[in-house]
C-alpha cells in the first residue's frame, strides 16, 4: 500500500506557507517607538534625545536620498520624498521596510520641507514653491 498525501492538504499547506511568508514581509508600523529618527542621505540614524547620542539603524533603506520625512499618526509609518526615482515618495515601517509611490504631478527638485497631519495628510513643500498636498 502506497502512502500519499492527499493533494487537499498539499494546496493547504502550501498556501499558509505562501501567506505566512507575504506576512513576513509586510511593513510594520512604528507605534510606541521611543526613538527619534535621523535620515542622513539614505541611511537611517536612531536618537536618543535624553544624551544626544545616535547609533545607525539602516544602512542604504531606499535607492535615492529620503527628505521631507514625517510621522503618520493615523497610520503609524514614516513618510517622506526620495530624489530617487524621481517624483516619488516612500513610506517606511518599523522594520525599515519601505513602500515606494511614484507620484507625476509632484516637482523633480527641492523637496526638503514635509510632515503628515494629525488625520494622515503628507505635506510636502518643495523649495519656492507654496506647499502640496
Amino acid at each position: 500500500m502506497k502512502n500519499t498525501i492527499p493533494y487537499y492538504y498539499c494546496t493547504v499547506f502550501i498556501t499558509l506557507f505562501l501567506v505566512g511568508f507575504t506576512l513576513a514581509q509586510e511593513q510594520m508600523p512604528f507605534n510606541c517607538d521611543y526613538n527619534a529618527y535621523l535620515f542622513q542621505e539614505n541611511d537611517v540614524y536612531a536618537l536618543d534625545l535624553a544624551s544626544g547620542n545616535s547609533y545607525l539603524v539602516k544602512k542604504d533603506v531606499t535607492p535615492g536620498n529620503v527628505n521631507a520625512v514625517g510621522y503618520n499618526p493615523a497610520d503609524g509609518f514614516i513618510w517622506g520624498s526620495l530624489s530617487t526615482p524621481s517624483k516619488s515618495i516612500v513610506k517606511i515601517g518599523k522594520n525599515f521596510e519601505t513602500e515606494i509611490f511614484y507620484i507625476p504631478e509632484l516637482p523633480t527638485a527641492n523637496r526638503y520641507v514635509g510632515d503628515v497631519s494629525a488625520t494622515g495628510v503628507y505635506y510636502l513643500k518643495p523649495g519656492g514653491v507654496k506647499g502640496i498636498e
